[in-house]
């Protein structure tokens, strides 16, 4: 029985990196456009770096119009915003940093395989099996600052295992990078100061110091040129509403396709903590699963929460010996092998692909109808006032939950609508009646939705969206 599951075994890693190939190239045809992206995160992020492009500040008061909310520090956004004065507004530059950064990360793996398997395919290995878990897949090629703030965070990681000075300062320096990427990035720093403090104390005070001026620097400067609005922005209005009943809930839908590995990742670091003989990779793996758990809680969380546990649990499956033939494992990683192999196919054609593919088809329709009427755009999806306008109104998700947390006044949006201010509103749910998904209410009160109904009527339906103009007085 052990030898049949053992075989088993054998063809499904061989199979690995086939399924990897294909669904990143089909995930690609469902999740790149140039012009377009229904993932609402998206266009909010390309704005702000199209903004920084053009000059304009992106950490500002939220009082008056547009109504922007830069939740992220800045790293990511310049280095978009650079790339985007040469190729104007457009998605590509944006997705593309972030596929570099995967392979970046693919990259830090062979290297953490070689180190310590002795060699680099079993690294490699390990990134295509990442491409199989929906939460990273869904990362590879989007507009987001997740997948740039872990492949800091792991090079800053591999830096730090070299133990000489030079590397402790340089992942020292990667790390703050990686926070100014992304702020639960502080993760790693955290694990490395503990660690540092219990196992190399001689490290840990040029490790300590190089954060501390590296981070205050920047810190200092930015609140400087924004008068005060980068913290605001980063910290205070962060502080959306949290339920401690959503973390399981979040956790198991998006790392869930991942539990048999991360169980046994779990089971090596508890393993080496009882032991007394636990490395720098455990307190990693511990400090990213706190930061986890915590984050997702939080209002709106997403694929992007899991993504640094996804990527840990690898690299603690790496520092296991035998990691690439998992003696004495066979069903178990046959069996999480299976999981991932159909998971995958299903998430891209389905679960995501689906309204993906109907938006895409939908967005050339809803972009020429827009042309036939200027003013501003108030858009569920968000990409169409983008690129129909050249700029956003303002961010449903954030400013409902500033409004909800008492950081906003709804009202001012409220009278927008009710002196019928938008030439065009586009929504994914009829506001004529019908039941409204917790997605759409996470984006628009019932006060909201009261209002609109009272002052525009539907002009076109176009799956899978519903648009509308001023009713006639």
């Amino acid at each position: 029985m052990n030898d049949s599951f053992g075989k088993v075994r054998h063809y499904l890693v061989r199979l690995v990196p086939v399924a990897a190939a294909i669904c990143f190239l089909c995930w690609c045809y469902v999740s790149v456009r140039p012009f377009h992206a229904w993932d609402d995160a998206e266009p909010e992020i390309l704005n702000q770096a199209w903004r920084l492009s053009q000059g304009e500040q992106i950490y500002r008061t939220i009082d008056t119009p547009p109504y922007l909310h830069t939740a992220y520090p800045p790293l990511y956004f310049a280095i978009v915003a650079a790339a985007l004065k040469l190729t104007g507004l457009s998605y590509l530059p944006a997705k593309l940093v972030s596929f570099l950064s995967v392979l970046a990360i693919g990259v830090a793996l062979a290297l953490l395989g070689r180190t310590w398997q002795g060699s680099a395919k079993w690294g490699l290995w390990a990134t295509c099996c990442l491409f199989l878990i929906p939460a990273f897949l869904y990362n590879t090629a989007r507009t987001h600052v997740q997948m740039l703030a872990v492949a800091l965070s792991i090079w800053s990681f591999v830096l730090f295992l070299r133990a000489d000075r030079l590397a402790t300062i340089a992942s020292a320096v990667l790390a703050v990078l990686a926070v100014y990427t992304k702020q639960t990035q502080v993760a790693l720093p955290l694990a490395m100061v503990v660690y540092l403090a219990l196992r190399d104390r001689r490290r840990l005070l040029p490790y300590v110091a190089t954060l501390a001026l590296a981070g205050t620097i920047p810190l200092v400067w930015l609140q400087w040129v924004t008068d005060g609005y980068f913290l605001r922005h980063t910290i205070t209005l962060n502080a959306l509403s949290y339920r401690l009943v959503d973390i399981p809930l979040v956790v198991l839908h998006y790392a869930g396709p991942v539990f048999l590995f991360i169980g046994l990742a779990a089971y090596e670091v508890s393993r080496r903590f009882g032991e007394r003989r636990a490395e720098a990779v455990d307190f990693y793996f511990v400090s990213v699963g706190l930061a986890t758990a915590i984050a997702c809680g939080r209002l709106g969380a997403h694929t992007q929460y899991v993504v640094d546990l996804c990527v840990v649990v690898f690299i603690v499956l790496l520092r296991t010996a035998e990691f690439g033939t998992m003696r004495g494992l066979d069903r178990l990683v046959s069996l999480q092998l299976i999981i991932l192999l159909l998971y995958s196919p299903l998430f891209v054609f389905i679960e995501e692909g689906r309204f993906g593919m109907a938006s895409n088809r939908a967005a050339k329709q809803v972009h020429a109808l827009l042309r036939t009427e200027q003013g501003p755009v108030l858009a569920q999806q968000s990409s169409f006032a983008l690129f129909s306008r050249g700029e956003l109104y303002i961010q449903l998700f954030h400013f409902t939950a500033l409004a909800r947390a008492g950081l906003w006044d709804m009202g001012k949006l409220q009278r927008e609508v009710e002196t019928r201010s938008f030439a065009w509103v586009i929504t994914e749910f009829p506001i004529e009646g019908g039941t409204l998904s917790p997605d759409d209410l996470e984006r628009f009160t019932p006060e909201i939705v009261d209002a609109l109904h009272r002052n525009y009527q539907r002009a076109e339906t176009i799956p899978p969206y519903f648009i509308y103009r001023p009713a006639l007085r």
